[in-house]
């Protein structure tokens, strides 16, 4: 195992180290910084948001990898195989699109400050894990055949929660708008005739996210 394969290694288990700790910090409650909380709840209830949806693909995909790593068929394998690199793609892609929508425009609106996004289990979920599988992937997780066509497997996290979120808000409308207790993310705070609009472009923006990663990735690992 050479020096980029161990780094890989080591920034997985961090992944998954960070996303166990982060997940089981949300659900009991427990705060390291400021008693804030935002996007999150004490209960399995945080599990709907994508934020927890994307860090946990990110966590299962991580312990995928690190078994393949220490096993046998992957001790001696410089380039993963298509199936893990599509994998990797598509969770680098979902944590990154979390970390894109939280800096630009979750954090900027909040009610309770810019930072509040980033308070205690969100730390890791919303920065810190992002940025650990993005570093991963762009600089360590190289494959033998990259086609452009791969850039879409980036797409479908977002697209699957999409299908779930869309539905959710148009079935629990309140005197025919948008009611922010199933619209958490307020997508559609402008107004319901904004759908059409607002969830082709997060999936077009997960799909830029996914052709940036591939690209970079077929850049400067696959070297």
């Amino acid at each position: 195992m050479n020096k980029r394969q161990k780094a890989a290694l080591v920034l997985n288990v961090l992944i998954l180290a960070f996303t166990i700790f982060a997940t089981i910090s949300l659900v009991i409650g427990f705060k390291f910084m400021q008693d804030i909380t935002v996007l999150s709840e004490k209960n399995f209830k945080s599990f709907r948001y994508f934020t927890i949806q994307s860090n946990l693909l990110a966590a299962i995909v991580a312990l995928i990898y690190i078994i393949f790593k220490c096993g046998p068929a992957g001790k001696n394998c410089e380039k993963l195989p298509t199936w893990l690199y599509l994998l990797k793609l598509a969770a680098a892609d979902a944590v990154a699109f979390t970390m894109f929508v939280t800096v630009f425009y979750l954090a900027p609106t909040s009610s309770k400050g810019y930072f509040s996004l980033f308070m205690n289990s969100n730390l890791f979920m919303h920065l810190l894990t992002p940025l650990l599988c993005i570093i991963s992937f762009i600089f360590f997780e190289s494959a033998e055949k990259t086609p452009f066509k791969f850039n879409l497997a980036g797409v479908i996290p977002m697209a699957l929660y999409a299908s779930f979120y869309t539905p959710n808000v148009l079935l629990h409308l309140k005197d025919g708008k948008p009611d922010p207790v199933y619209d958490w993310y307020g997508f559609l705070a402008f107004g319901l005739n904004t759908i059409w609009i607002v969830i082709p472009l997060l999936v077009f923006i997960a799909w830029l996210l996914s052709l940036g990663l591939w690209a970079l990735n077929k850049r400067i690992a696959s070297k």
